[in-house]
């Protein structure tokens, strides 16, 4: 469930050896010791990225948890390995996992599927009035394969993962499916991580427990049901009045001019219609059988890796 992460701790003032575990820890073993040019102290650790700033006893931890974990970010992320990966990652750095604050999470889901995403990534449309847009495509492509909805503390981030990985010397499993799509919440500040945990400070250790991925989980169910999309709409026997609103139902530039432009009584009669006939009428996309089979094999008890 969990990708990259963003940690933070400040080495508590009265423990004068701390800093003395952290130089000889796991993590930054391969470390120099020499701070760079902005005062930190740089290592990298199988995939996590760490910086300690020394005039502020503080330790910053940037990297896929996943990766962490298994070397890459392709398989199954089952909790059992989500909860040995926070141990293990805590002890990497020898500081108490629940003195780690989790600032920055990606939480989401390897969607295994028969044929390439593109139509999908190019259908969606929006989320809670905020349209998606294309990331601009890497060197080797001519089409994006990163697409965002974006909030003020988060974002709905949907991506070609499969051909992303292939693309950087990981090609997918044999015995896996051709395809790889992933679907993700980046939570890019504490707040909402607090939120949907209900936990005023989240930390590393908070992770792997069953409460905290139960709420994430239902985030994931929540966010895509408010995804919406341009195909997989069904015209049949509907006036030509009623088609063009189901048509600009997921259209939220047109909406928000007529929203500036119509009058309230006419805008708010005309949405309305526009959305329940959407929710009528939206058929089920092959891949939200997906979603739901993928999301249900990661909360299962003893889910397997």
């Amino acid at each position: 469930m969990y990708d990259n992460i963003g940690l933070r701790i400040a080495l508590p003032a009265n423990d004068p050896t701390a800093e003395q575990r952290l130089a000889g820890s796991v993590a930054f073993a391969g470390a120099d010791g020499l701070p760079d040019k902005r005062g930190r102290i740089r290592a990298d650790h199988r995939g996590m990225r760490l910086d300690y700033i020394p005039e502020s006893r503080v330790l910053l931890l940037r990297g896929s948890l996943h990766t962490f974990a298994h070397g890459d970010n392709l398989s199954h992320f089952a909790p059992a390995d989500v909860a040995a990966a926070c141990a293990e990652l805590a002890q990497a750095v020898d500081m108490p996992a629940d003195q780690l604050t989790v600032n920055w999470l990606e939480v989401g889901l390897n969607l295994p599927i028969p044929d390439s995403p593109r139509s999908f990534l190019e259908s969606l449309a929006s989320h809670k009035n905020s349209p998606f847009t294309a990331r601009d495509p890497p060197t080797w492509a001519s089409r994006p394969f990163e697409y965002n909805a974006h909030h003020g503390a988060y974002r709905v981030k949907f991506y070609d993962k499969g051909t992303y990985s292939r693309r950087q010397g990981r090609p997918l499993p044999p015995n896996a499916a051709p395809h790889l799509l992933r679907y993700e919440l980046v939570y890019k500040q504490k707040r909402p991580i607090a939120t949907v945990t209900g936990l005023l400070t989240p930390t590393l250790a908070d992770l792997p427990r069953p409460p905290v991925m139960a709420a994430f989980a239902a985030q994931l169910r929540i966010h895509w049901s408010k995804t919406k999309r341009r195909d997989y709409l069904s015209y049949a026997n509907l006036t030509l009045a009623n088609a063009a609103l189901l048509h600009t139902a997921t259209d939220v530039a047109f909406w928000r001019q007529m929203q500036t432009s119509q009058p309230r009584t006419t805008y708010a009669r005309n949405k309305g219609k526009a959305t329940a006939l959407l929710q009528e009428r939206a058929e089920a996309h092959p891949y939200d059988a997906v979603f739901y089979r993928e999301l249900e094999r990661l909360t299962a008890p003893g889910s397997p890796a």
